[in-house]
């Protein structure tokens, strides 16, 4: 504690790309959040990162890559909420509750069912981002390249369609198509996420941030790139601090978001006489 050498910390492999990929991911969970936390979407994040182990399970058990089935039942989940919800009695939150307390039971079964080699189920509750792989970055890269472009291709009819669905039809906006799209891409940006953090936590990356940044943010326009900054800032501290203090990394990063959040409502969250 003492005899800290960050230069000798740095030449950790291992911290290499856990920086790296926490950078990656820090980034597209702060640009989607903004979306997810003004369209007031919190328990979305929960219930899709939570019916993902169920993807995660299944790929283990039929010897699939653990990740594109986690993507394929997060998207399936996506959809599906967002099909029932314009075509049930139902509340969106009772759609959610559905679908994720099923398909999490389904992936811890599935987990217990599979045979040979099983993977500590902890690992992906809670995350560990210093054993995120070269493999795990690629594909941080790869989401990273795909919300990026969504966002130059129809940055404007997402903005429409979060701060007014209504007038947003009325401008020739496809609010159905624009809705579909940014739950899927939350659903791939949970799932590539869940190494960092895990799946119970995942959420707190998508909400924290851009929760915080809306106390102070004057405009819109300011709110991504603050975001972005916050949630790399604190992933970047977080991650330093579960190294050197020997800490659960995913829970620690989240700790420091909430600490930051604490400290920005303290300051601008009250109103004052």
């Amino acid at each position: 504690m003492d005899n800290i050498d960050i230069v000798e910390i740095l030449k950790l492999e291992f911290m290499q790309r856990a920086i790296i990929g926490g950078f990656v991911v820090a980034m597209i969970t702060a640009m989607i959040g903004v979306f997810v936390t003004l369209r007031k979407e919190a328990f979305i994040g929960d219930g899709i990162s939570h019916a993902s182990l169920a993807g995660i399970a299944l790929g283990f058990f039929i010897s699939v890559a653990p990740f594109w089935m986690a993507v394929a039942v997060a998207v399936f989940m996506a959809v599906g909420i967002t099909f029932l919800q314009k075509r049930s009695t139902l509340s969106s939150d009772s759609i959610i509750g559905v679908f994720f307390t099923l398909l999490f039971a389904l992936g811890i079964v599935i987990f217990n069912l599979t045979p040979g080699y099983r993977p500590e189920i902890s690992t992906y509750l809670f995350g560990s981002i210093l054993s995120i792989t070269w493999a795990d970055i690629f594909y941080a890269f790869g989401v990273a390249f795909l919300v990026i472009l969504s966002f130059a291709l129809f940055y404007r009819q997402f903005l429409y369609t979060t701060l007014d669905s209504e007038a947003a039809y009325l401008r020739n906006v496809k609010v159905r198509l624009m809705n579909y799209l940014i739950r899927i891409l939350t659903a791939i940006v949970i799932v590539v996420s869940i190494k960092v953090v895990g799946v119970i936590l995942v959420s707190a990356l998508l909400i924290i941030p851009a929760s915080a940044v809306k106390l102070i943010a004057k405009n819109f326009g300011q709110m991504i790139p603050l975001t972005v900054t916050f949630s790399i800032f604190g992933t970047m501290i977080g991650l330093f601090m579960s190294y050197i203090l020997n800490l659960p990394s995913g829970a620690t990063i989240v700790l420091v978001f909430g600490i930051i959040f604490m400290v920005v409502f303290l300051l601008k969250g009250i109103p004052r006489d």
